[in-house]
């Protein structure tokens, strides 16, 4: 007895390694976000056969990782007109994470919600004896007021390193995957952590910081973690918990996304600050007993370095701090991170 779905695709919302996705309509869960996972060029009958099987398989394990911080898995159905698999998911109305962090840079408060919200989530896959293997801001969405983790199980080991490659995201490959193309617990640690850097900085800043290098050689060649650019505001204790989840030794890694999610739970979130990268300027701004404090930070050249910090409320404008003359980068630096902090 053969069936058919009453799925309708009503238009493209987003393009992947794996495979195009859909909004759709379903006649029980209404809106559905459809990922369509297609034959890849030049791939055999028999591998695609033998891929498609993994697929189905895949999507049936985990439909039972449902949990809040995870992106349901509803149900799967092969077209009967090309034998491409159509897997439907819950809709997230938020969208990806991945907007967000292309604009700049998160504000730490919000950065240690959606990361520990990540934690559970990925809790929940690793306690079923299942891998994510591609957390990145692209596949962390919005649902109401809740982060969510999307687009997981479907990447086996014997991809990840040409997927990752072509989708830019090399630095969430740990050292041991990169050298024996071995994923666990451990190596979706390293890849949230890296997601959390990411998202404190922005995409533009992390560009800037990594131009014109090899990020997968850096990686290899070990103390990754000690290369990573820092914008001044991020405090100390931000810092070592990344660090810790990006250590070149797996061992010396949190033990789990729990006790990675513990310690978020300690770390500091004020001053909060909402902070701009441009080319050759960076701007930070909070709200403070009515008054908007602003610190700018200028890159005149690679040698001269400037800020000033003022502070707005009224008809009223201050001067707090800044540098007389250009300074070098790391005195800046070192002058910016002591105000940002103290404030």
């Amino acid at each position: 007895m053969s069936f058919s779905s009453n799925l309708t695709i009503v238009k493209q919302i987003g393009q992947g390694g794996f495979g195009d996705v859909y909004e759709g309509l379903d006649e029980v869960h209404g809106k559905v976000a459809v990922k369509v996972l297609r034959r890849w060029p030049f791939e055999t009958e028999p591998d695609w056969q033998a891929r498609r099987n993994q697929l189905l398989s895949e999507a049936q394990n985990l439909q039972s990782a449902k949990h809040k911080n995870v992106v349901n898995v509803l149900y799967v159905v092969r077209s009967q007109q090309d034998g491409n698999l159509h897997l439907a998911l819950e809709f997230c109305d938020g969208g990806s994470l991945d907007v967000r962090y292309k604009a700049g840079p998160l504000k730490i408060s919000e950065t240690r919600k959606i990361a520990t919200d990540v934690c559970l989530g990925l809790d929940a896959i690793h306690s079923r004896g299942m891998l994510h293997r591609d957390i990145k801001p692209g596949n962390i969405m919005l649902s109401g007021s809740r982060w969510k983790i999307g687009d997981f199980g479907l990447v086996t080991d014997g991809i990840i390193l040409g997927y990752a490659s072509a989708a830019g995201y090399m630095d969430h490959l740990a050292p041991e995957v990169h050298t024996d193309q071995v994923t666990s617990v451990k190596t979706d640690v390293w890849a949230l952590g890296m997601t959390i850097y990411r998202l404190l900085h922005g995409d533009a800043f992390y560009i800037q910081g990594f131009a014109g290098l090899d990020v997968a050689d850096l990686v290899k060649a070990g103390g990754f973690a000690g290369k990573l650019c820092w914008l001044p505001h991020i405090p100390k204790e931000w810092r070592k918990i990344i660090r810790k989840a990006l250590h070149d030794e797996s061992s010396l890694r949190f033990n789990s996304v729990l006790d990675l999610s513990q310690a978020l739970g300690r770390l500091p979130i004020t001053p909060d600050w909402r902070c701009l990268v441009s080319p050759n300027l960076v701007r930070w701004t909070l709200e403070r007993k009515g008054r908007i404090v602003s610190v700018e930070w200028e890159v005149l050249s690679p040698r001269k370095h400037i800020w000033c910090a003022s502070s707005f409320g009224g008809t009223r404008s201050r001067k707090l701090g800044g540098s007389s003359a250009p300074l070098a980068k790391e005195k800046a630096l070192y002058q910016l991170e002591n105000f940002l902090l103290s404030h």
